[in-house]
């Protein structure tokens, strides 16, 4: 059964909160599994049991099924990437949600078909205020984006996902999928962490939701954390 955050605040960014003393009783077990790992004893690769030997039926009937998956995978994208129409000045819009988004995070800049350098990290007061007259693209109404909208974003290539539990927490890829769960090829040189929205959390007015893009999954994080932002301009389609 999947934890839920049932407590009167959050702890840490994009995670369910936890009494301190059960986080206490996590971290030690944690650190215990990782000295009794460090401690394990490994057996010289000449011990190391031998892989198994594939028929030439089994094998490919395994490559039948990996070029299959990747078909399909190919098929997602190029369905998703005809939603984008890129501009080719460092922006993206959308023709599904409407959205525009600045393909680059905020710390990078585009030249040559690229982000180049290294996205920034930004408190949530500090991401918002970045966002305040930031020009960019013959544009000055960029901003923060809502948790919906920048959901829209999270793309699963193994084509599973989780769903977001009663309280809104969740919905990371599930499978074997590709980090970070967006379209590199409309979004190039995005990290695989978090993201903060301009979405306030509804009861904990310390805490706002972010979308972790190494899993896909959202959640919350205090107001001084730090983590990456992207800026988006427009409106969201009612319909989204």
């Amino acid at each position: 059964m999947p934890l839920r955050n049932t407590l009167a605040s959050p702890v840490s960014l994009f995670r369910l909160a936890l009494p301190h003393h059960a986080l206490s009783r996590l971290a030690g077990s944690l650190l215990l599994v990782g000295l009794l790992a460090g401690c394990e004893y490994k057996p010289p690769a000449s011990e190391a049991p031998p892989a198994p030997v594939l028929s030439p039926e089994q094998a490919a009937e395994r490559e039948r099924a990996r070029q299959a998956a990747q078909a399909a995978q190919d098929a997602r994208e190029q369905a998703l990437l005809a939603r984008y129409q890129i501009a080719g000045d460092g922006t993206v819009t959308d023709t599904e949600t409407g959205l525009t988004w600045m393909q680059c995070s905020l710390g990078q800049s585009w030249s040559e078909g690229r982000c180049q350098g290294e996205a920034k990290l930004f408190s949530w007061t500090h991401a918002l205020r970045a966002a305040e007259g930031f020009e960019f693209a013959g544009h000055a109404d960029w901003r923060l984006p809502t948790q919906p909208e920048l959901l829209t974003l999270v793309y699963c290539s193994s084509g599973r996902r989780n769903t977001v539990n009663a309280e809104g927490y969740g919905g990371s890829c599930a499978g074997d999928y590709s980090k970070p769960t967006l379209l590199t090829a409309a979004f190039p040189d995005t990290p695989a962490g978090n993201f903060w929205t301009s979405t306030p959390h509804e009861r904990y007015g310390y805490a706002s939701w972010g979308v972790a893009f190494g899993s896909g999954a959202t959640g919350i994080g205090t107001h001084t954390d730090y983590t990456h932002a992207r800026l988006v301009r427009g409106t969201l389609r009612a319909s989204q």
